[in-house]
């Protein structure tokens, strides 16, 4: 069975509109920051429709949980 993982979009400043990288475990519990899985240490917040709507998924978060698969 695979490793659990999340979505959550996150606000960047090098992309405006966010991306959404994925995260270790079941869901967000409300903590501050993470560590994705492509490895960046983000802050978490809650998101908006929009922000799900219009932030791209990560490929680097996307590559490295293909290859686990």
């Amino acid at each position: 069975m695979a490793n659990r993982h999340f979505w959550q979009p996150i606000q960047h400043t090098t992309a405006p509109g966010g991306v959404r990288h994925a995260f270790r475990g079941r869901r967000w519990e409300g903590e501050p920051s993470a560590t994705t899985v492509c490895g960046q240490q983000v802050p978490l917040a809650r998101t908006s429709e929009m922000d799900w709507i219009t932030s791209p998924s990560c490929p680097d978060c996307t590559e490295i949980l293909r290859q686990e698969c």
